[in-house]
């Protein structure tokens, strides 16, 4: 989406801003990188919390680390040299350039029609809580392959479009559609696409599931004396699940209205090159990406704040580092020699030998 539409070059920011900017994001790719590596360790290591929501989480935050990996590294890099230039030249660059900008969009694809999957997870769990899931493990994995295909083939223009365009002295990664369209009114016509296809229906889809799940979930509230146990339990289940994916959706909608609200005015009110002389645009651009970028980062937080079982787990892989860090210790104190008993005198390595051995429990 975003990449579709870019913008004038950085030229002319101070210096300190630039490192402040750059500074930020170093900040959410630390965090997304961990974060989301720790979430998908945790979901595969429980077998218990290989559920059809968790495996779907597992699945944006396997297409989160595209962020950190490739987008943010290409922002930095473009903070500091100039919007749209490009350090590395040759096939290479230009493959760079292409996959580079691939990445960063089918991420987004694949994190609304993810949610738009856990919406109908969750609307079958609670609608009909004693019926088996519609979405089994196995159907559950060929949901999360057609996710990706759709989002590859609704980018695969990316391949033609971005392409190096040299300047002078400057080697720039430009989306052009010419020579086979013309690149303005062709934009417009994709731009129009991408927003209807993976954010106007999949978030009005979203707001009607959930909007169905809380009136269902609002009916079962009340008296509880004739519930049995195990409806109590799937229905607190159930709204503590719904807190989690409701709270995960409001943030990546919010994430990702600034760059759309961006993007339109680009394309639709100043049309591409025609800023108007007041708008702030270099940091209008900055602040929408960032935003955007940030979802990454923040959504690993929002699992584990919300889920004890991803506390648990976290907790687990402390306990695991701490053992392994330990055992190390262990292992290079006895390789010296430190843990050996040293006697001050004969006669105390006599007694020591001579004294009944303990067993430790």
């Amino acid at each position: 989406m975003m990449n579709s539409t870019t913008s004038n070059s950085t030229a002319g920011e101070a210096e300190t801003v630039k490192v402040l900017k750059a500074l930020c994001y170093c900040v959410i790719m630390l965090m997304s990188l961990v974060g989301n590596t720790l979430v998908i360790i945790i979901i595969f290591r429980n077998t218990r919390m290989r559920t059809t929501t968790n495996n779907l989480i597992a699945n944006m935050a396997i297409s989160d680390l595209l962020f950190p990996l490739f987008a943010v590294p290409k922002e930095i890099a473009q903070i500091v040299i100039g919007k749209s230039r490009w350090l590395v030249v040759g096939i290479g660059g230009e493959i760079l350039c292409k996959f580079v900008n691939f990445s960063q969009d089918i991420s987004t694809a694949v994190s609304i029609l993810s949610l738009v999957v856990i919406a109908f997870d969750r609307f079958h769990a609670v609608k009909f809580p004693f019926q088996p899931a519609v979405i089994t493990p196995k159907i559950c994995r060929i949901v999360i392959c057609l996710i990706w295909v759709v989002a590859v083939g609704l980018h695969s223009t990316y391949f033609y479009t971005f392409k190096l365009i040299v300047v002078g002295n400057d080697t720039y990664c430009k989306n052009e559609w010419e020579p086979a369209f013309e690149t303005a009114s062709t934009q417009k016509v994709y731009f129009l696409i991408i927003f209807l296809v993976l954010i106007f229906f999949p978030i009005a889809v979203i707001t009607i599931l959930y909007t169905a799940i809380a009136i269902e979930v609002w009916k079962q509230k009340g008296p509880t004396e004739h519930s049995c146990r195990e409806r109590q339990r799937r229905e607190q289940e159930n709204r503590r699940v719904l807190k989690q994916v409701v709270t995960v959706v409001v943030v990546f909608v919010s994430c990702i209205t600034p760059v759309t609200i961006f993007s339109c005015l680009l394309l639709f009110v100043w049309n591409i090159k025609k800023i108007p002389p007041g708008i702030d645009e270099v940091n209008f651009h900055f602040c929408a990406l960032f935003i955007m970028h940030s979802n990454a980062a923040i959504s690993p937080c929002i699992y584990f704040i919300f889920n004890k079982n991803y506390r648990k787990g976290l907790s687990e892989i402390y306990e695991s580092c701490a053992r392994i860090f330990t055992g190390l210790e262990n292992q290079s104190l006895e390789a010296t020699g430190s843990t050996k008993p040293k006697y001050n005198s004969k006669v105390e390595r006599v007694a020591k030998i001579r004294s009944p051995k303990c067993q430790y429990i």
